[in-house]
């Protein structure tokens, strides 16, 4: 399980780590639905100051391929969402093959077709993604989704984006084998260029089947952890830093933001993004009030659209200099689609002129007001502008300005 920290402007960095933590846990399963997560061995890193604390679903694995209800976050995330496989899926949901492949495994050829699911009316709770099934046994071998706007109760949440895979154990069961989880979340009130990420990845082997497993151990909560001193005692084969480095390489990354973009293309008019329609926002909280040698005193005002709840973001700032008695208006419009974005923009507004900040905007305003030291070089500065950029996910991004 990763914690991860992303800020400045356009989100255009990639995230920095700031907590990392490796679980290992015993799971049982016993047909048709009791389950059973006990945690065995824990550790962690912390690279920053954090308090973070994770739901206690998130520090195990998704059993039955979620059931007939889809629940995140103990209910507080999303809660009884309609899967796609459930016996009322076809009242939510509209379904599309769109592929087929045939995997050779040893004595037997399965052959997987692809279907595409996304709710019938655009503003219902539900699902965006694509299922693997097994064409013999109507199994899931493949599970990738986002969840549609309604679907999300915590009004700080941008999205989250699941994988589930699947593998064949004795040639009968299609049992978990990997699982990935990403949450992304803003800021609650305003919108600021500041996002905290939750990243899980799990791999699931060494299973033992018909095991004799007393009904006393279903009891209680489903995901429970060992005594501290039975963690404790836990037997790891690599260091904590090594095994970071194997789970959380941009290879990971990468595959989870393919996973949205192909996401977005099947999710047509519904919208993926949990965020408000409408709220305060800015680039910095320097926008809502700064101090330099030539404005003076300046306060601001922005705000943040997103028509529909869309993918289209529209940001605007007004601020006056009441020394320089000058205007100063921002206007951003930005659209993805796919991996490309077309953002347009005007402005009239005093920048500092240099490449790199000397020096933070807030630390600068309380200098230059409190000992008239202002390190910055100053300019009016009017704009109009339009850039495409072509973004390779954590591995960069080619864009032309004019």
């Amino acid at each position: 399980m990763f914690f991860l920290g992303q800020l400045g402007e356009g989100l255009a960095v990639p995230p920095r780590l700031i907590k990392s933590d490796e679980l290992v846990l015993e799971v049982y399963w016993r047909s048709p639905g009791l389950s059973k997560q006990r945690i065995v061995g824990w550790r962690d890193r912390v690279d920053l100051p954090t308090d973070i604390r994770y739901h206690r679903d998130h520090l195990g694995i998704v059993q039955n391929n979620f059931g007939d209800r889809i629940r995140l976050g103990q209910g507080d995330e999303v809660r009884d969402v309609p899967h796609p496989l459930a016996r009322d899926g076809p009242n939510v949901y509209d379904y599309v093959l769109v592929d087929s492949l045939l995997i050779r495994i040893p004595p037997r050829e399965v052959r997987v077709y692809e279907v595409l699911a996304r709710p019938k009316v655009s503003t219902a709770v539900g699902i965006v993604g694509s299922l693997y099934i097994d064409v013999e046994t109507a199994e899931l071998v493949v599970f990738r989704f986002n969840f549609t706007r309604s679907a999300y109760l915590d009004p700080s949440l941008e999205d989250i984006t699941i994988v589930l895979e699947n593998s064949l154990w004795n040639g009968r069961f299609w049992l978990p084998r990997r699982q990935e989880i990403e949450i992304r979340r803003r800021t609650r009130w305003l919108d600021l260029p500041v996002r905290g990420i939750i990243r899980g990845r799990w791999e699931i082997g060494d299973y033992t089947f018909n095991i004799e497993a007393p009904e006393t151990l279903f009891r209680g909560p489903e995901i429970v952890a060992a005594p501290e001193e039975v963690r404790d005692t836990f037997q790891w084969d690599v260091p904590l830093d090594a095994a970071i480095r194997d789970a959380a390489g941009p290879a990971v990354t990468f595959d989870l933001e393919a996973v949205r973009h192909e996401i977005g293309r099947v999710a047509g008019p519904h919208l993926l993004s949990g965020l408000p329609a409408a709220r305060p926002g800015v680039r910095s909280l320097s926008d809502f009030l700064h101090f330099n040698r030539v404005e003076g005193l300046a306060p601001g005002v922005g705000a943040v659209v997103r028509p529909r709840g869309g993918p289209a973001e529209v940001t605007g700032w007004v601020g006056y200099g009441v020394s320089d008695e000058r205007l100063k208006v921002r206007l951003d419009a930005g659209y993805p689609f796919g991996r490309w974005k077309l953002e347009l923009s005007a402005a009239r507004e005093v920048i500092d002129i240099g490449d790199e900040p000397v020096i933070a905007p807030l630390l600068n305003s309380v200098l230059a007001q409190e000992l008239a030291r202002d390190f910055g070089d100053y300019v009016l500065l009017e704009r109009v502008g339009a850039t495409v950029r072509h973004n390779f996910g954590p591995r960069g991004a080619v864009s032309l300005m004019a």
